[in-house]
């Protein structure tokens, strides 16, 4: 009798490290989406997630069931366990026997339960219904323990590590005997009841988790629906979290009627990229704020491919100016074609895209040509809408306009009516406060005839020049407050980038906000615009040593590789800044290499740009300094957290004397944006800023400042609270 091949799992050193932890590392909804790509691909009809909250014995678990078509003994052992494998081969567009675009590619899916597990049990069972082959139906368990792993992978360099076999074949009555199916049997419900309906499939058991808490259900259950957006449309693909059906309902927000195309009947569009005609399918939406739980972060177009999101939201093509109309648009493109090039332009995290090939600019030149013309049409017919509601509010505050003036000023209150949902005081006070704005003389007329009134006065009484001052004091607050609304959102906007911080989102992401948005980084660099002419002029000149790591900027390989933002005083070129990004993942130390490339770059400027009123320098950023010598007094080493608290209590400083200097009324509008565009963890830093008592009762009534307490945010400051 033929002896039965082994199960071994063969691997590279560190490459569980590598492409197991460190990917997936605290990130559970990555590692669920790489499972559920699995179950797609094995054309499943029905997936189980179940998150099991911790016990006195046990850490919270994870467990995914499928019954799709399950791994018989040789495909776990010479394709389930060869980490790496290209199921695709040739045929990168090759489909599933079901029919299906597979969503995997690289064959490294396999090790994600490792970034949040050290034990991983592998269940699988054929499903002799949905196979055309010999194929029998019996039952196969294999346990693979971290600890074990990464002890082997430090032995060698090529390693074997053989699993625990726990079930080698069984039938189902054999398998239901086993010890440890007693100890894991409601776990293995699921498989078994598919096995009992003559089905099969696979069942995943990620337990003894680094998870510090039970995943929430809603949350889970909103991001996937938003990475499978396509696929959780399709008739046959149910999902369920903790026996909870995602639904359309779930994987798209409420919108208005208004669009192109609908999810169940996209339009479709080709493009000649290369000579290659490619195909798209597309529908555009936007989305009714009344109805739904709406952040900016998840506004905007995904990009999907087989089915999985490729370019995560919020993405807008680049589109800039148009941003009070783009955070209502929601819209999905398919184009399968983007996983089935011969170079993979797709991130390893299906974050983000490679916009800089020749494969994918005419795509987003498509994008961008698109979504201006999706938001010009939006803005037209948000205007053909009746304002019934909003004029009746103007016309009860009793002042007398014209008609073109009422539709006017509606047209300019339909925006913040928007933003205060079903709070009708507030949507009263803020029509009123508009409203009387709309008839008061120019605020800049009545500062300019008191500063000329100060200038005369200079040698005049006291009391005279006093009570000028005050005045003139009163009629800046309109600026003063216009000033103070925006530095609540920028405040928000850096607690928003700290949480793309700390959830790892790619360098590119980082790079592409910074470009725009210097002030990110602190206020000291808003006077700086980015420059491609400086970065054009590096890459050309700089030769870099790769076999010591350095990295080119003209060189698209490489996962790794920093990104760079460079930065100079817009049309005069005195001052050049250059930022090197380093990943913000944990664990990511800023290395000597990344320093001495930071300091060529600073020479090759150097050499271009002379003169001594000439001002060059370097900001390098990273998760953590390492302990490298600085040798270059040009060059700044920060950590992202010193960068974002240095930026945002500057920033908070500012909104802090700005309100202590206004004086503004109950119902001044501008102090409910504040509290509505800073949210609420702006409001914390406020409090915790100290010296709170410094405010009238006023603003610290309508911030409601006295209400809050150090653990009283639901979403609390990321990073430490600044201090005096």
């Amino acid at each position: 009798m033929e002896s039965k091949k082994e199960f071994k799992l063969e691997f590279s050193n560190r490459v569980i490290e590598h492409l197991g932890i460190k990917l997936y590392q605290n990130k559970p909804t990555n590692v669920i989406a790489e499972f559920l790509s699995n179950s797609w691909d094995a054309d499943a009809q029905k997936v189980n997630i179940d998150l099991k909250a911790s016990t006195n014995e046990r850490t919270p678990e994870v467990i995914i069931t499928d019954n799709g078509r399950g791994m018989n003994r040789d495909e776990l052992t010479d394709e389930f366990l060869i980490i790496g494998r290209n199921r695709r081969g040739n045929s990168p567009s090759i489909r599933t026997a079901g029919g299906r675009l597979p969503m995997g590619r690289k064959g490294i899916g396999k090790l994600a339960g490792f970034g949040i597990a050290q034990t991983v049990d592998v269940i699988s069972s054929p499903n002799i219904n949905s196979r055309n082959d010999t194929s029998v139906r019996e039952i196969f368990w294999l346990r693979f323990n971290l600890d074990d792993l990464l002890a082997k992978a430090n032995m060698s360099l090529n390693n074997i590590y053989e699993p625990e076999v726990l079930a080698d074949g069984l039938s189902l009555e054999s398998f239901n005997l086993l010890p440890e199916y007693a100890a894991r049997e409601e776990q293995l419900s699921n498989l078994v009841a598919n096995l009992k309906n003559n089905e099969g499939g696979v069942c995943v058991i990620l337990s003894d988790t680094n998870l510090k808490k039970s995943l929430n259900t809603d949350m889970i259950l909103k991001s996937m629906g938003r990475r499978f957006t396509v696929s959780m449309l399709h008739p046959d693909f149910k999902v369920f979290i903790n026996n909870k059906e995602i639904s359309p309902g779930d994987a798209l927000p409420a919108m208005h009627d208004f669009g192109f195309g609908k999810w169940d009947s996209p339009l479709t569009e080709s493009l000649i990229i290369n000579g290659v005609k490619r195909e798209l399918k597309y529908w555009v939406r936007f989305v009714d704020l009344q109805g739904a739980e709406w952040s900016i972060e998840n506004a905007g177009i995904g990009i999907y491919t087989h089915g999985k999101i490729a370019q995560d939201r919020p993405f807008f093509f680049d589109v800039k100016g148009k941003e009070i109309l783009s955070r209502y648009l929601y819209g999905v493109v398919e184009a399968d074609w983007l996983d089935e090039l011969p170079d993979d332009v797709v991130s390893t995290d299906r974050r983000s895209i490679d916009w800089d090939t020749s494969e994918t600019q005419p795509l987003h030149e498509w994008g961008a040509a698109k979504l201006n013309s999706w938001l010009d049409a939006f803005r037209k017919w948000r205007a053909t809408k009746p304002k019934t509601d909003t004029l009746r509010r103007i016309r009860s505050i009793n002042i007398s306009l014209s008609g073109p003036e009422e539709e006017a000023l509606a047209e300019l209150l339909s925006e913040v009516l928007d933003n205060l949902g079903d709070d009708e005081e507030a949507k009263d006070r803020a029509t009123e406060s508009f409203t009387n704005a709309w008839v008061h003389a120019p605020t800049r007329k009545i500062t300019q005839d008191l500063w000329e009134k100060i200038f005369s006065s200079i040698n005049s009484d006291t009391t005279v020049f006093t009570k000028l001052v005050d005045g003139l004091r009163k009629s800046m607050v309109p600026e003063a407050m216009g000033l103070a609304v925006t530095m609540a959102q920028r405040v928000a906007a850096i607690t928003v980038m700290t949480k793309m911080i700390e959830d790892s989102r790619t360098e590119t992401h980082l790079q592409r906000l910074i470009e725009n948005f210097p002030w990110l980084l602190g206020p000291q660099w808003e006077r700086l615009t980015a420059n491609q002419s400086i970065r054009t002029l590096v890459e050309k000149a700089h030769k870099p040593n790769e076999d010591a790591g350095g990295w080119s900027l003209g060189k698209i390989e490489g996962s790794l590789k920093p990104d760079f933002v460079f930065l100079t005083d817009s049309g005069k070129e005195k001052e050049f800044i250059v930022f090197e990004l380093k990943g913000p993942e944990v664990g990511k130390t800023l290395l000597p290499i990344e320093y001495k490339q930071l300091h060529d770059y600073i020479q090759i400027i150097s050499e271009i740009y002379t003169g001594p009123d000439i001002k060059i320098s370097g900001v390098l950023v990273g998760h953590d300094k390492g302990g490298f010598y600085e040798f270059d007094n040009r060059i700044q080493v920060r950590t992202w957290n010193e960068v974002l608290l240095e930026a945002r209590n500057l920033h908070v400083a500012y909104l802090k004397s700005l309100l202590t200097a206004s004086d503004p009324q109950a119902n001044d509008i501008r102090l409910q944006q504040i509290s509505d565009f800073g949210g609420i963890e702006t409001m914390e830093l406020l409090k915790r800023f100290g010296g709170i008592e410094e405010f009238p009762d006023v603003i610290s009534k309508t911030l409601n400042l006295y209400g809050l307490t150090e653990n009283s945010s639901p979403n609390p400051p990321l990073l430490d609270a600044p201090k005096d």
